[in-house]
């Protein structure tokens, strides 16, 4: 979410919305940033953290919360998706905003309750929606606007089914055909089969899109009837990125939000500028892929991963190295630069928008962040950046040696950051021979490959470099097979595909050479794994060992 504001962000899918079907790679929960009513679930509320920390599976953790695809954050609260299509909350709780029916602040996950075959989620500043594989939605917590949707204004501590319109309280029809949904302060949006777009909730700034500043209670249609692509909800506005490319804004204006070069406000969408232009433009924003709105500005990232950005910018949020509000999209500028940049941000494949900050997920798996700090831009200090900064890697100290990696989804709370991360592997390669040897013998190497975790290792491969003194003989597996690759100036490489390796568990692998060499003549053998899931601690993946021939 951002600042009250919508939406989960999946590698591989659109930020600032939750679209059925879409997904990261299952992962661990981190969290950073703003602590005070458990939304780190840490199963505590006594310490912020300005780099990534590991979320509960529940309390007192005794594991971390694992098996999720996508993330969301609230005012003050998180929420889970896990793959087996339930959801999990944490934090605030004071309107319902967990869904467990109780109004209890909870310092680790808890199961919302009753609900099934999710695909995905989107917090409001707090209320929650979730889209089941029906294609229907349902909704809870804070409801004082008819963000839920069910015809009420009554808040609740349990899912409710958002009706159909047309409807009212007690309704016994129901929104259906939903593909995507998003959430805003006190306002609800949804895209459905064909591309319309239907909303709910307040609308003092219009930013139903409807025409109107009337609250609704249940769904009503807008103005955009085809061609949404995905959607995303802003404090009091309201973004749509168009299957074209384009993209259509409507809502609050005040800071120039909407991106069409003025601050006035619109009942009805317009279309955001392209850079470099002012009020009346005439040319677009184009080669959208998906948009994030937050408590005061917008983002959109490119289908060729840059990311643009325009609105309030009195910490930075917009990356463009200054603290100028834009009413027009800016270029983020890339790591490391300042004002004036000439190079700007790429590789972004989803984003979302907090309270004055923002946050990318990268192709390479890491995480960017920019704008007021306090420790959710999670690089390790409490210091506004008005460019963006690396995430760092769970432990670290400013200034981080290591980054934040695997990373499958990001989303901005309020003061706080989530992401969902691959579990890590840790393989750890020994070797050791029956040495001494001497020349026309045979050299047996006994190579042990062991993952320390904390995750399973997935697609384990040794290659093993062989001294160009030794001559193939055989190799052995305690696992898997083994192969030989055809000599190249007259080294063989043996290459092992051992398959997966638990925590804690090994792989072993014995090789046999012939050795070829004089008296006196030391020979090395070089071994390395590589793992498909990540292994940050790449140190101990390597190893040489060095015999001298007697």
């Amino acid at each position: 979410m951002a600042a009250g504001l919508a939406a989960l962000l999946w590698a591989g899918t659109s930020p600032g919305e939750a679209t059925a079907g879409s997904a990261a790679e299952p992962g661990n929960v981190m969290a950073w940033g703003s602590n005070g009513t458990g939304e780190l679930g840490t199963g505590t509320t006594l310490t912020n953290g300005t780099t990534p920390g590991t979320v509960c599976g529940s309390a007192p953790c005794p594991k971390p919360l694992d098996d999720v695809v996508a993330v969301e954050g609230g005012e003050s609260f998180s929420v889970a998706l896990r793959a087996d299509g339930t959801v999990w909350a944490w934090g605030a709780n004071t309107s319902g905003q967990l869904g467990d029916g109780t109004f209890t602040s909870r310092s680790a996950p808890v199961r919302v309750a009753s609900l099934t075959n999710v695909t995905a989620i989107a917090s409001g500043s707090n209320h929650t929606l979730a889209l089941r594989s029906d294609g229907t939605v349902w909704s809870w917590g804070y409801n004082p606007d008819g963000e839920l949707g069910n015809g009420t204004t009554t808040s609740s501590g349990v899912p409710v089914q958002v009706c159909a319109e047309n409807t009212g309280a007690g309704c016994t029809s129901f929104l259906t055909g939903v593909t995507a949904i998003a959430a805003g302060h006190t306002h609800s949006l949804a895209v459905v089969a064909g591309g319309g777009v239907r909303g709910w909730g307040g609308n003092v700034h219009g930013q139903l899109g409807d025409g109107t500043t009337q609250q609704r209670l249940v769904p009503v249609s807008t103005a955009l009837t085809s061609g949404v692509r995905s959607l995303a909800a802003g404090l009091f506005w309201s973004l749509a990125a168009m299957t074209d490319g384009t993209v259509r804004a409507w809502g609050d204006n005040f800071y120039g939000t909407l991106g069409d070069g003025t601050t006035t406000e619109r009942p009805t969408p317009v279309r955001v500028c392209a850079v470099g232009t002012a009020a009346g433009c005439t040319s677009y924003l184009t080669g959208v892929a998906s948009v994030a709105g937050g408590e005061d500005h917008s983002l959109a990232v490119l289908s060729n991963g840059g990311v643009r950005a325009w609105g309030h910018n009195d910490s930075g949020q917009l990356g463009d190295g200054t603290t100028t509000d834009r009413p027009t999209p800016v270029r983020v500028c890339a790591t490391g630069t300042s004002a004036g940049c000439t190079t700007f941000l790429g590789g972004a494949t989803a984003a979302d928008v907090g309270f004055r900050f923002s946050v990318t997920r990268q192709a390479d798996g890491t995480a960017r962040a920019w704008g007021a700090n306090g420790g959710r831009l999670g690089d390790g200090t409490q210091t506004n950046r008005s460019t963006p900064v690396r995430v760092c890697a769970s432990g670290q100290t400013a200034p981080c040696s290591r980054l934040l990696d695997g990373v499958g989804a990001v989303a901005a709370g309020f003061f706080h950051t989530l992401a969902v991360v691959r579990p890590r592997a840790d393989l750890r390669v020994t070797i050791t021979s029956d040495a001494p040897v001497a020349n026309n013998e045979d050299l047996t190497y006994t190579i042990t490959v062991r993952n320390d975790g904390p995750a399973a290792a997935d697609d384990v491969v040794l290659d093993d470099s062989l001294p160009g003194e030794g001559r193939f003989v055989s190799a052995t597996p305690s696992r898997g097979s083994c192969g030989k690759v055809p000599p190249v100036a007259s080294s063989d490489t043996v290459t092992c595909a051992l398959g997966r390796i638990g925590v804690n568990a090994q792989a072993a692998v014995t090789i046999k050479v012939t050795v070829r060499a004089t008296t006196g003549t030391t020979i090395g053998n070089t071994v390395t794994a590589t793992s498909s899931t990540p292994d940050p601690n790449q140190a101990n993946n390597t190893v040489t060992l060095a015999t001298t021939v007697s």
